[in-house]
């Protein structure tokens, strides 16, 4: 039997699913899916990552996402 549930309790029954703090430089899909989430190249995240370094925040700041 199937059971329906409204999209909200499954967003909010899924709080432990969130990225890594860092980018790890060493994984092309991690580096692949915050070059799509910041929408930009990975060549621009790579220069980004080697100007201030892997943590996501300082990428964002850095690229005024």
């Amino acid at each position: 039997m199937l059971r329906l549930v409204t999209v909200a309790s499954m967003l909010s029954s899924n709080l432990g699913a969130r990225p890594a703090p860092m980018i790890d430089t060493t994984d092309d899909a991690s580096t692949g899916y915050w070059a799509y989430r910041l929408s930009v190249s990975p060549q621009d995240l790579a220069s980004a990552i080697d100007e201030v370094g892997p943590s996501v925040a300082a990428v964002r700041r850095h690229l005024g996402k």
